[in-house]
């Protein structure tokens, strides 16, 4: 008996020793969480934050995880603080999945996004997509001459036949090719600004096309991409598209490569002049398109289509692999209302 009553006694102690580093390893998980939620809750975002701020869907996730830490480690206050973060980036997660209601005609038009990187994306792949889905309309970025030549030779042109091409070596060429006529169609020279490592400048391309009876205006564009540390080109080319936009009266479909996700800073503030992202109005999901090839699975949803006062509700919105192309191929589909 006294043997028996010795083990209980030696072993009551062990989940009080376990509990302190369990303590410890919550704590440094919610310290390891707060930096981002932080920065994506204050909008400032200097340095690597600005592209830790891009993986706020996997932020969500590790501050759940801290969440249950906590409780296991049975500490209420790591608990109470780990639940509010959690809480409040699953509210900023919500909206992807939750889509909107509105009445929809009897005609879709479906648009999809295309970053050729550095023109080396598979124009077969391309023009197969554009077939297989009935795209109406295509933005692409990184177009490069080769790569128009090879896309003409898969048989864009008679998918699309309307089109507006500003076609450059590198990554600064963009192009809008459409099933229906292209109207006032024009390329943006220095619509998005310099990059700071090398001085380059993304075109946009801009035409209207008749939806539902009425002109809309598409824009396809390229902003250039946060640096590691410097950020003052990405900075330059978000605040001349937020203000361009900012600026336009017509009813408005953009559609590209926008090098920033939902939860940046400039991306609210283009939502906050009523431009409506199609995955959050079709409560699609987190659907992340960069980077693909370079890893198993993409990580950041840095591609979309947005629209501003145009009759058009996104009822499906999906991604589609490109050989080639380190970004997946969006693919959005609109009902006309």
């Amino acid at each position: 008996m006294t043997t028996s009553g010795g083990n209980a006694t030696d072993a009551a102690p062990r989940p009080s020793r376990l509990r302190r580093p369990m303590r410890a390893l919550a704590a440094v998980a919610l310290a390891g969480v707060a930096v981002p939620v932080a920065t994506r809750l204050l909008g400032w975002e200097p340095g690597p934050l600005a592209i830790v701020v891009a993986l706020m869907p996997w932020v969500t996730l590790a501050a759940l995880l801290t969440v249950l830490l906590s409780v296991l480690a049975r500490a209420p206050w790591l608990t109470a603080t780990s639940a509010v973060v959690a809480a409040l980036c699953v509210a900023w997660q919500v909206p992807l999945f939750v889509g909107e209601t509105a009445p929809a005609g009897d005609e879709e038009i479906i648009v999809a996004s295309v970053n050729m990187s550095f023109g080396r994306a598979s124009a077969d792949d391309v023009v197969r997509l554009v077939d297989d889905v009935n795209v109406d309309v295509l933005s692409a970025q990184e177009v490069t001459p080769e790569a128009v030549e090879a896309l003409a030779a898969a048989g864009l042109d008679e998918l699309l036949p309307y089109s507006e091409v500003a076609a450059e070596p590198g990554v600064t060429g963009t192009g809008l090719w459409s099933r229906s006529p292209l109207i006032a169609a024009e390329s943006l020279d220095g619509f998005t600004g310099p990059h700071s490592r090398d001085g380059y400048v993304s075109r946009a391309v801009r035409g209207e096309i008749d939806i539902a009876g009425g002109a809309v205006t598409v824009l396809a564009v390229h902003p250039a991409a946060p640096g590691l540390f410097d950020h003052s080109g990405w900075d330059a080319s978000m605040s001349s598209l937020t203000a361009y936009l900012e600026a336009q009266s017509d009813p408005m479909l953009v559609i590209g490569d926008f090098n920033t996700t939902r939860d940046h800073r400039a991306f609210r503030d283009i939502e906050s002049l009523g431009y409506v992202d199609a995955a959050d109005q079709a409560g699609a999901g987190f659907l992340p398109t960069f980077p693909q090839e370079r890893g198993p699975h993409p990580v950041a949803a840095i591609d979309h289509v947005m629209v501003r006062d145009a009759p058009l509700n996104a009822v499906d919105v999906r991604t589609v692999s490109v050989d080639g192309a380190d970004h997946r191929a969006l693919v959005v589909t609109y009902a006309t209302r």
